[in-house]
């Protein structure tokens, strides 16, 4: 393999730079090829020094044309080195026979002093003069210069060239990219006195002086944004200036193209014998081309029509951007020269390929595209890329590389009379190895779909104009018609975000500002730049000016708003043009109705638009970056805007603590984000204390980082005397090394308990205070050290939850629920700290003593509170509502009114203090100043207190007593072996549940709450005194048909129970009917044969009819009164 078969030669991969240091300048003499555009610059600039007294010049020609190497070829002709002049003159001589007296014309014996400055995006005066004090070795100090006005630069510019010199002939002034310098003076908004100065400077000076300026436009487009008065100004400046065209022709080019190609012998040789049909074909084919035959040779293996094309390419305005034809032959972009080289010319092949008009197509259409469709070529490039789109639709490679070519002749070879004649199109494709009747069919075949038309007046195919629509007409129309009365900053609305990196690196928290453009001053503006900014919205704004007044009320007030950096910008006029034009643009695409007809004019509209849109926020970051900014009525040092941004971010946010944890310390953490914190907040809560909370010392999950970083290294969670646990005092060791750390704990206590005196405070309160300056903790930071502050002050404030009931109720301590609302609804946790005044220690004494068995400590009004209200909260729910009635047969057994009332107290109560020091005294009937309060209080609470627990027993034990009655049998092995029956025969389902839950309870499995759910029909969460009343009558109920199933379901065994019944009438004449159950095995129970006996002995006397009559009333007491029976058949 070979690198050096075609190469591209190293001197034209880049420009040529005119301060090139260098002490032999013969490689650089050599390798110059002198074409005919340098030399008449050459042959005008000599004449013109000779003949007339014009000094100053500019030479205007595009990119990599070689404007800079002619003006370093002509510092190597006047040099005051006599061996490199002497070179150059050779050269000059041998080359060309135009310029035979140049040495006459400068009357050249000592040489020329040459001053090349390359111009910058500086101020263009102090440099000039810093290359001349440079070049004339004068010691200068380059502060004070950097601190010249234009005019005193010019004075020492002056000053310098005025000196009479023995030692050199004249002074040669090279100044390459003046172009940069015009935008300078252009962008600053200053006049070009400046460059008229110069110019008449070196005219009058005292001795021989040339000015040299180069350029890539005439003066009058670096003015193009400003007005038409400005414009003229400027035009005449460049009356000053001899302006010399440098534009290479297509002649020229190609001689430069195939220099700048080189090519191994044994290729070039075979590569120019294999294509020498098609270099006569397209040489022969153009007018003006045949004396190029020798010239295109050498540029293969570039196609010849694309050599051809390179130099028109080359001077198309999107060209100017950086661009030349050199640009392209050493580029490596997609579709290049080179990468072509790479890939077919690393190895000696017999194919020998060329780099054919598609595949430069397809280089321009890859790298170029964005830049032609802004430029005057828009038009006819788009018609061409959409020509070649419908090709490619229906067509071959052939239609394709046909369309690909006629368009780039159509585009770039048009105003060089380079037209795709039909005979030149057909011997081309011919002799690229189509056949002839191919090609013809295709070219037709195209035309019969208007790809391509043939045009008779140049005899000469062309790709299909699709859009009749002047786009660029269009545009100029809308901008006259919308200049002077259009609101230009609608089009600069959207706000551009600056970070404050350097405030993020140190705090942890990614921190931005806003840039706002302001023309016009009003109540809601001002509401922004006063009002103190949220953690995740824009912490300030970078307010820009645009109106005089605007920009005096904003410093008036500067002092009010801190919110604000307000910018100070001369001139407008370049982002003011571009805007412009984008309003003209959008509204074209809006209001234009034949536009919407249009696909061509649209796609090129909506380029435009895409491209305006660009220019206006580049225009805008141009404008923040050349602003000078003051803040808060003081002016800022000239720094980068992310920079200001940052020192402003650590002034409003003094009080940030650092926090250096992507995971949680951002505006909107993410999905894993919040499944650690989540985790981390259940360990807090569960594992408090606990070393590191209970993480496992060889396991790292996100949530233990987040405690490493957040809480351990912080402060908040360490080791004391008492344990582990979260401090609510930090020891001076802890504060002195995370101080603002522990200013935050401080502020959210001291929030908590200035806020405390009306009302609760709830969490949501306490994050909007920190998310505020001076903290600014993010939305993630403010749950972690939430729930930390909570743990800390547990015992020194009181927890409320939102309820069902839509109100705050007190809560006796830190639970899962209230942990859950800390994270996910701040608004519904609440706390609510309470100073303790003088209050009567012998009352607390008894009532500590009466709930928690031990004295009162510190907190014991909060303990206490929270303990009784824990009692109360734990009960079952039916006791927490019911009204206090019996379940039982005796009345003893209900709620006292005192309990009830204690009760619901407790329940509503929502501040610790009051329930304890007034509420409990008054329901128990006591009086604050009464004297017995201490002493029965006490008692009278733990009464209360042992009542309201006894309900639920006393609830199971009136049900358990039915039962026992009415089945005639204690919670024993029998009853569950009756059970067992009922529930195999039952088929009505509540009794089989009954018997089922009945032999569970007794057996252990289950609690005897879940026998009464089936009564009352709902779970125990749900009862109710409705509800319980209705269990006791369908427990009756249902025990009455569990033993009429014992005594009917099964003839074929006896069952446990016998039926008794009777049927009588009452006074009324009415049928009764009683009914009852015994065991079978009690008629021989000696009890009962006893009290038979004394039955019989009583009654043996009296007639049969009142014996009777005394056994039915006997009976009538004894069973209960039934409807008409009927036999459980199995129906329900």
């Amino acid at each position: 393999m070979s690198e050096s078969l075609i190469t591209i030669n190293q001197r034209y991969k880049s420009s040529t730079r005119i301060d090139t240091e260098s002490t032999d300048f013969s490689p650089f003499i050599d390798e110059l090829v002198l074409h005919g555009t340098a030399i008449n610059v050459l042959d005008t600039i000599s004449r013109e020094f000779e003949n007339s007294t014009q000094r100053a010049f500019t030479i205007t020609g595009p990119y990599g044309s070689g404007k800079s190497t002619v003006a370093l070829f002509l510092s190597c002709l006047l040099s005051t080195d006599t061996k490199q002049r002497s070179y150059a003159l050779k050269k000059l001589n041998s080359t060309q026979n135009v310029i035979t007296d140049f040495e006459k014309r400068f009357a050249l014996k000592k040489g020329w002093q040459t001053v090349k400055h390359v111009c910058g995006l500086e101020a263009p005066a102090n440099s000039i003069l810093v290359s001349l004090l440079n070049a004339f070795n004068q010691d200068f100090d380059s502060k004070e210069i950097a601190g010249f006005d234009d005019d005193k630069c010019l004075a020492e510019i002056k000053h310098l060239l005025q000196k009479p010199s023995e030692n050199e002939d004249g002074v040669l002034i090279l100044l390459d990219e003046m172009g940069k310098a015009l935008d300078y003076q252009s962008r600053e908004n200053k006049d070009l006195h400046l460059f008229q100065s110069l110019a008449d400077i070196v005219q009058q000076a005292k001795r021989p002086v040339l000015l040299m300026g180069f350029l890539h436009q005439a003066f009058s487009d670096y003015a193009k944004n400003k007005d038409v008065k400005t414009q003229k100004e400027w035009s005449k400046v460049q009356g000053r200036y001899r302006d010399l065209s440098f534009n290479p022709s297509i002649d020229e080019s190609l001689t430069l193209v195939g220099d700048s190609i080189y090519r191994a012998p044994k290729i070039a040789s075979a590569i120019e014998r294999k294509y020498s049909d098609l270099v006569s074909t397209v040489s022969g084919a153009f007018t003006n081309q045949n004396k190029n035959k020798h010239a295109l040779s050498k540029t293969l293996p570039l196609d010849p029509i694309v050599s051809l094309l390179l130099g028109p390419v080359s001077r198309r305005r999107f060209s100017q951007n950086e661009r030349s034809l050199f640009g392209f032959l050493a580029s490596h972009e997609k579709y290049g020269f080179r990468e072509f080289l790479t890939e077919n010319y690393t190895s000696l092949n017999e194919e020998l390929a060329l780099y054919r008009p598609e595949m430069y197509w397809d280089y321009l259409y890859h790298n170029l595209h964005h830049l032609i469709v802004t430029s005057q070529d828009s038009k006819a490039w788009l018609e061409g890329s959409d020509a070649i789109y419908r090709a490619e639709q229906k067509g071959d490679e052939l239609h394709i590389a046909i369309t690909k070519l006629i368009a780039l002749l159509t585009i770039f070879g048009f105003h060089h009379q380079l037209h795709a004649k039909r005979s030149f199109i057909k011997e081309y494709f011919v002799c690229r190895g189509y056949e002839s009747n191919d090609v013809d069919d295709a070219i037709k075949e195209l035309e019969a779909r208007t790809v391509i038309i043939y045009r008779q007046k140049h005899d000469a195919l062309f790709v299909f104009q699709g859009s009749d629509i002047d786009i660029n007409n269009l545009i100029s129309e809308q901008i006259e018609l919308i200049s002077e009365g259009v609101d230009w900053t609608e089009a600069c609305v959207a706000p551009q975000n600056i970070l404050a990196t350097a405030h993020y690196h140190k705090t942890g928290t990614m921190r931005w500002a806003t840039t706002k453009l302001l023309n016009k001053f009003n109540t809601n503006v001002s509401e922004s730049f006063i009002t103190k900014p949220k953690t995740g919205e824009a912490f300030a704004y970078f307010v820009l000016p645009t109106d005089p007044v605007v920009t005096k009320t904003l410093k008036e007030n500067a002092k009010e708003m801190p919110f604000a950096v307000i910018g100070t910008l001369k001139d407008f006029t370049n982002l003011k043009t571009a805007a412009i034009e984008l309003i003209a643009l959008r509204k074209i695409l809006k209001e234009e109705k034949k536009i919407a007809h249009d696909l061509i004019a649209k796609n090129e509209l909506e380029s435009r638009i895409k491209f305006a849109q660009a220019n206006v926020d580049s225009e805008i970051r141009n404008a923040y970056a050349n602003a000078s900014w003051s803040y808060c009525a003081k002016k800022l040092a000239k720094l980068p805007l992310a920079t200001i941004a940052s020192d402003i971010a650590d002034k409003i946010f003094h009080k940030s603590p650092s926090v250096i944890n992507e995971l949680v310390n951002r505006s909107k953490p993410s999905g894993s984000a919040n499944s650690a914190i989540r985790k981390l907040m259940n360990a807090m809560f569960e594992n408090g204390d606990e070393k590191d909370l209970g993480f496992d010392d060889k396991a790292f999950p996100p949530e233990k980082g987040l405690y490493l970083s957040c809480l351990k290294s912080k402060g908040w969670h360490c080791e004391t005397p008492e344990g582990y646990l979260f401090p609510s005092s930090w020891t001076k060791e802890a504060i002195a090394a995370n101080p603002k750390m522990h200013a935050l704990f401080e502020s959210g206590f001291e929030f908590i308990k200035n806020n405390s005196a009306e009302q609760h405070v709830t969490l949501a309160e306490l994050y909007e205070m920190w998310m505020l300056p001076p903290y600014g903790l993010t939305a993630g930071l403010c749950r972690i050290y939430g729930l930390a502050l909570l743990k800390s002050l547990e015992g020194q404030v009181a927890f409320y939850d939102w309820d069902s009931t839509k109100q705050f109720v007190f809560i006796p301590e830190l639970d899962e629920e209230l942990v859950n609302k800390i994270y996910k609804y701040p608004n519904e946790a609440a706390v609510r700290y309470f100073e303790i005044s003088e209050i009567q220690s012998h009352l607390l004494d008894n009532l500590a003593k009466a709930t928690l068995g031990e004295g009162k400590n510190n907190a014991a009004i909060l303990n206490i509170a929270k303990h009784i209200v824990g009692i109360i909260h734990k009960l079952p729910t039916w006791v927490k509502k019911t009204s206090g009635e019996s379940f039982t047969n005796s009345n003893e057994n209900g709620l006292t009114k005192q309990a009830r009332d204690f009760r619901n107290k407790v329940i509503a109560a929502n501040d610790p203090y009051k329930l304890i020091l007034d509420d409990l005294p008054a329901v128990f009937g006591f009086k604050k100043d009464d004297p017995d309060v201490e002493e029965k209080l006490g008692q009278n609470l733990k009464t209360a207190i042992e009542d309201l627990s006894a309900q639920h027993e006393i609830l199971l034990n009136g049900f358990k007593q039915i039962i026992v009655n009415m089945l005639g049998e204690d919670f024993n092995t029998a009853l569950k072996e009756r059970c067992d029956v009922v529930e195999k025969e039952a088929k009505r389902p509540k009794v089989k549940d009954l018997a089922k839950r009945l032999s569970q309870y007794i057996d252990g499995k289950t609690k005897f709450e879940f026998v009464i759910n089936i009564l009352t029909g709902v779970p125990e969460r749900n009862w109710t005194d409705k509800h319980l009343r209705s269990g006791l009558d369908e427990l009756q109920n249902l025990c009455v048909q569990f033993r009429r199933i014992e005594s009917f379901s099964n003839f074929s065994t006896q069952g446990s129970s016998k039926p008794l019944a009777f049927i009588t009438t009452d006074k009324k004449g009415n049928h009764q009917e009683f009914s009852s159950f015994t065991k079978h095995d009690l008629a021989v129970d000696n009890d009962v044969q006893s009290a038979v006996n004394n039955i019989e002995h009583a009654i043996a006397k009296m007639p049969k009819e009142k014996q009777l009559a005394a056994l039915t009333n006997l009976l009538t007491n004894l069973m209960d009164q039934t409807e008409t029976e009927v036999l459980d058949d199995g129906k329900s």
